[in-house]
């Protein structure tokens, strides 16, 4: 029984790879086979590529007698990478999984169920953990002369990584589920982790290299502090080292916190296994509705839409984030970028103001609303459809309301580059001028290329987002039209000087905005009833 549960658990883990969601049908064995061959690829080849690497830089400190720090951190690598690998599939997975009911009003013991999704929760972590893991210890017995104690130190201690890496994800993904049991809006919830993720993976990616420069130079001072003020990390370093005592210990309660928590999981499985997704009631208080007038009505169903779909959200709003960092990045860094203009490129100030137009044209580029805005209609395309409702005007909502949310972000971004460039006040209103100019005329070439190549038949809403022919050609579409923005100057704006350059330019924009709105109006307008 448990074998059949664990082979259904990882169907399910790997249902992608034997189901085709955008055409709703099973995957041909060969379509499975090039799948499964491209996560080997992933994961045994790139990844292990990548993390071997990071071994490889930490392996000096091997040779200089700490080894115990150098599998330290190696294993809070692997315990995190694991984690994060394998909570989510643990949320989903081993509490709330769609299939509870069925399972559980089934001749299936509770114990039968619980086990196979504890495999296959610790399947996915130790998958995860392992191509952490193994790459450093292979880096480590070619750097130093190794025994069979080393050897059979690394082994034990990869396995109980593993053992630890499912007590967190069970942990974790215990907390998850709870928490998402008791949330009105998980989208936001959502995309805030996801930014927090992103903000934290940048973050350690360019601090990365200075910490282990500083690490490598200074081993000794700072090994010796790590030793007296964090000495469980020692003995975890010398436990995958192999040595006896370390690795019974580390053992020890790597086996009570599993028992601990598996104890948990025990008894609260059918209790969350049986929730539903209830929220505490709100009683009934009789309001009066406002009313809207038409265009700010399909422009707030334009908004709760997106607001809806954290998929949505962080594919085509993530430029509004992004913009608004580099422009506080740009006022908190604009002492030094005075200098660096003031001694060397004084000369370039003025094309200075340009750049950073082109700039915002860039990050604002990313955030193609419009587009999938036509495909999400999907099978509820009948509900606006049979509104008393123009054509032109559902149209103009999803323009208006790509060009709401942009606008803001972008002037809050150039903003902040004219603080700290210091350009005089007719550069000034010009910069303002080219970026709004282009916000509009982005919204209308996004609702342009998202009335082409309609996609109303989907499955998952991803495919619309992120996987549509429409949604690609509007993003390098916009890629290209902010390069070539800026290159055209070498061609044309070096005549002229870089105001006049950036007022046609503004020009520019606002004519093909025109065009393209004309456009809309009328075959856009016919495309969209024919749907």
């Amino acid at each position: 029984m448990i074998k059949v549960l664990l082979k259904k658990q990882l169907g399910e883990i790997f249902k992608a790879y034997f189901f085709d969601m955008k055409k709703n049908k099973a995957r041909s064995k060969v379509s499975t086979a090039l799948y499964f061959l491209l996560f080997a690829v992933l994961m045994l080849i790139i990844m292990t590529s990548v993390f071997g690497s990071l071994a490889y830089v930490l392996s000096p400190i091997i040779t200089l007698g700490f080894g115990w720090l150098y599998f330290a951190m190696i294993s809070l690598i692997s315990v995190l990478f694991g984690v994060f690998g394998s909570v989510f599939s643990t949320y989903q997975g081993l509490y709330l999984s769609k299939d509870n009911d069925l399972l559980l009003s089934m001749p299936v013991p509770v114990r039968a169920i619980l086990v196979s999704r504890l495999l296959g929760v610790y399947l996915m972590g130790l998958l995860y953990s392992a191509v952490v893991i193994i790459p450093a210890i292979i880096v480590y017995c070619f750097t130093v002369t190794v025994n069979l104690q080393n050897i059979i130190g690394s082994i034990i201690f990869t396995a109980l990584i593993s053992l630890f890496v499912l007590a967190l994800s069970c942990i974790f993904g215990y907390a998850v589920a709870r928490i998402s049991l008791k949330l009105k809006n998980k989208s936001f919830i959502t995309v805030i982790i996801a930014l927090l993720f992103f903000a934290g993976y940048y973050f350690v990616y360019f601090k990365a290299n200075a910490f282990l420069s500083a690490l490598v130079n200074n081993i000794t001072v700072y090994g010796a502090r790590i030793k007296k003020s964090a000495y469980p990390v020692y003995i975890i370093g010398r436990a995958c080292e192999g040595e006896i005592i370390p690795l019974i210990a580390v053992s020890a309660i790597v086996i009570a916190v599993l028992s601990l928590t598996l104890y948990v999981i025990s008894k609260s499985f059918i209790k969350i296994a049986t929730s539903t997704n209830v929220v505490a009631r709100v009683k009934y208080k009789q309001k009066r509705s406002k009313a809207h007038s038409l265009t700010k009505a399909l422009i707030l169903r334009e908004l709760k839409r997106f607001t809806s779909s954290p998929n949505y959200m962080l594919n085509c709003g993530l430029g509004a984030v992004f913009l608004m960092a580099a422009g506080v990045f740009v006022i908190v860094k604009a002492p030094d970028l005075r200098n660096i203009i003031y001694t060397v490129l004084l000369d370039f100030e003025q094309l200075l103001c340009l750049g950073a137009g082109v700039a915002v044209y860039l990050i604002i580029s990313m955030n193609d609303i419009a587009t999938p805005s036509v495909s999400l209609e999907g099978k509820t395309l009948w509900q606006i459809r049979s509104l008393p409702v123009k054509t032109n005007q559902v149209l103009k909502a999803k323009i208006l309301f790509q060009i709401c949310f942009n606008a803001v972000p972008a002037v809050f971004g150039i903003v902040c580059f004219i603080i700290a460039l210091l350009p005089d006040v007719i550069t000034s209103v010009l910069m303002i001028m080219l970026v709004l100019s282009y916000v509009v005329l982005h919204a209308f070439f996004s609702l342009y290329c998202g009335l082409h190549k309609v996609n109303l038949n989907w499955t998952n809403e991803i495919v619309p987002i992120k996987q549509g022919i429409n949604v690609l050609f509007a993003i390098f579409g916009s890629f290209i039209i902010s390069i070539a923005a800026g290159g055209l100057y070498f061609a044309i704006g070096i005549f002229v000087g870089v105001k006049i350059y950036m007022l046609l330019l503004s020009v520019a924009n606002s004519l093909f905005s025109l065009l393209i709105y004309s456009w809309i109006n009328k075959k856009g307008t016919r495309i969209f009833e024919a749907l």
